[in-house]
């Protein structure tokens, strides 16, 4: 069996990776989070990113998996919830063809430079009762 050539064997070709992070969240746990206060959509969630998911046929998987994602951006840039990063600085935004990106906003882009990268990707998914967003921060 031959083995594939992968990043390793390709010094340079690919940024390399300084941070990653994953978060899973609990759909119903979420949904009681927007129900029982008004105010905590506005708190986490972007104008943007509240259209996008009251528009879905399931509001709340949508909006676990975008929470998800900004969990999963703290940790992959070795910040915790409430150290001086804006939830709503971390916006999940879809390109055309319905790739998730993030798009930060400036405490969240300074972290992003702290941690000596320069981009972040997204990927998202649900089943069921969960969502989990997987983040990796490249060079």
């Amino acid at each position: 069996m031959k083995a594939r050539k992968g990043a390793q064997g390709q010094s340079g070709s690919r940024p390399p990776v300084v941070g990653i992070g994953t978060d899973l969240v609990e759909v119903a746990r979420l949904e009681k989070s927007l129900k029982r206060t008004a105010s905590f959509a506005e708190k986490v969630f972007t104008a943007g990113e509240r259209a996008t998911c009251e528009g879905r046929a399931h509001p709340g998987e949508a909006y676990a998996a975008r929470f998800a994602a900004k969990e999963a951006f703290l940790k992959a840039v070795g910040r915790g919830i409430f150290e001086g990063i804006a939830l709503t600085d971390i916006e999940v935004v879809r390109e055309g063809d319905g790739e998730p990106l993030l798009k930060l906003g400036r405490s969240a882009a300074r972290a992003l430079s702290k941690r000596g990268a320069s981009k972040a990707l997204v990927t998202l998914s649900h089943a069921g009762n969960c969502a989990i967003a997987f983040v990796l921060v490249q060079r």
